[in-house]
């Protein structure tokens, strides 16, 4: 889904790139340099105060929403930003509170000169409001559903009723086997599994599958790989356990593993000798691969919250489930994806894949916008007031959603200027402030 802002061409000067991923974010910045001077400019990972200071020359800057709002957190928002010619906000499915105070803030600062902000998603049910949140014409969103593709994707979704633990992956081995199979020998298969810890386990689970069904010592690697040619590739690993996976076609992709491993994987992966990737939940925004078969063992994790022993079983999220779906679509060639998760989720998860995102605000009442004002009150004493903040939260995605979906902010009406003010008053109040 892309949104195009007409008010003005870029002039060549600054452009922001804004992502709340850092690995997301590293990534863009690897592959702008590739091409930055046969565009002209500088490419720079922001990540510190030049973000928000006039560049000299042609310059590309990729900066992460929470650095962009600790940035705009320690300015007066009626400080203009005249010069930035073009903002461009990447995967606008993942917008949470910090992402949506940031490019507020940068909206606010922005109004008055001839800024463009072009935004990028995922397949949202309903876009207008994210549209017109970054002043984008109707005319100029091109939205499309999941399921509206050109790229030959097939989907299907098997059920468990096992809870989450070690018997549910066991029961999930044959299956994810019988899908990497399912394609030729020379095609590959990444596996999402929910966390580091368990991916060994899952792995040797595969390989023990494989080696009973096809009784092939090899387990996944292809048989026309010499054992010198292998040996070259793992001389240079740092961690030696990973040899005894490498052997058998499989590999592993998270940031526990020492990046020269991670490099080695990856390239054992692009000769075919990986067939099968193995990647944890929280990794799938850093993997920069795609693969003809992408199966996701699960959809719970276990969650421990900081300082409390607590463990919580949590699904995952729909925008993860998209990016991990992401991974299977594929230019020109059919990829293949399969969902493996328990019965009572299956409907809601198809409905989503199948129709987009829903998305609305996590502002209100958000830690992030307390914070926020407790330090404009200092930053910017005269802006801690009912009427500049209600201006200034007008520029945010919550103010369209208010007035679109009210009861669900737990608001009676769609007046948006009355819920804002209600919103500006419990700020105030619960700070002290006065309005």
């Amino acid at each position: 889904m892309l949104f195009r802002s007409n008010t003005l061409r870029a002039r060549s000067g600054c452009t922001l790139i804004v992502t709340p991923q850092r690995s997301v974010a590293t990534e863009t910045v690897a592959e702008l340099k590739l091409v930055s001077q046969a565009v002209g400019c500088a490419v720079e990972y922001s990540v510190d105060e030049e973000t928000l200071v006039q560049p000299k020359t042609p310059t590309i800057r990729v900066a992460t929403s929470t650095h962009l709002l600790r940035l705009l957190s320690g300015r007066n928002p009626l400080t203009p930003i005249p010069w930035l010619d073009l903002v461009i906000c990447e995967n606008l499915e993942q917008l949470d509170a910090t992402y949506e105070l940031g490019i507020s803030l940068l909206r606010f600062a922005t109004q008055s000169a001839p800024t463009r902000f072009v935004g990028v998603s995922q397949s949202i049910n309903d876009p207008v409001d994210l549209a017109d949140w970054i002043s984008v014409d109707p005319i100029a969103i091109c939205s499309f559903r999941p399921r509206d593709r050109d790229q030959s994707l097939s989907f299907s979704a098997q059920t468990f009723t096992i809870p989450h633990s070690a018997s549910l992956f066991k029961a999930m081995a044959k299956p994810a086997h019988s899908a990497i199979r399912s394609v030729p020998l020379e095609e590959s298969a990444i596996i999402f599994v929910p966390s580091r810890g368990q991916s060994r386990t899952i792995a040797l689970e595969l390989i023990t599958q494989c080696s009973l069904e096809t009784e092939t010592a090899r387990g996944y690697l292809p048989n026309d790989v010499a054992d010198e040619f292998l040996q070259s590739y793992c001389a240079r690993l740092q961690d030696t356990t990973l040899i005894d996976f490498i052997s058998k076609g499989v590999g592993f992709f998270h940031g526990g593993i020492k990046k020269g491993d991670r490099n080695v994987m990856l390239e054992l992966y692009a000769e075919g000798i990986l067939r099968v990737l193995i990647v944890p939940r929280e990794s799938c925004w850093s993997l920069p691969l795609r693969a003809a078969v992408v199966v996701v063992m699960g959809t719970q994790y276990t969650h421990v919250e900081p300082g409390d022993k607590l463990r919580q079983t949590r699904d995952y999220s729909i925008t993860e489930l998209v990016r991990m779906q992401s991974r299977a679509v594929r230019h020109t060639r059919t990829g293949h994806f399969h969902l493996f998760c328990q019965v009572e989720a299956l409907d809601t998860f198809m409905r989503f894949l199948n129709d987009g995102v829903p998305l609305e605000s996590q502002l209100q009442e958000s830690q992030v916008l307390e914070s926020w004002y407790k330090t404009q009150r200092v930053v910017a004493p005269d802006i801690a007031r009912k009427q500049q903040l209600t201006d200034i939260l007008s520029f945010t995605f919550l103010s369209r959603r208010i007035a679109r979906n009210p009861s669900y902010y737990g608001f009676s009406n769609t007046k948006r200027d009355e819920s804002l003010s209600r919103i500006v008053d419990k700020l105030l109040y619960d700070d002290g402030g006065t309005a």
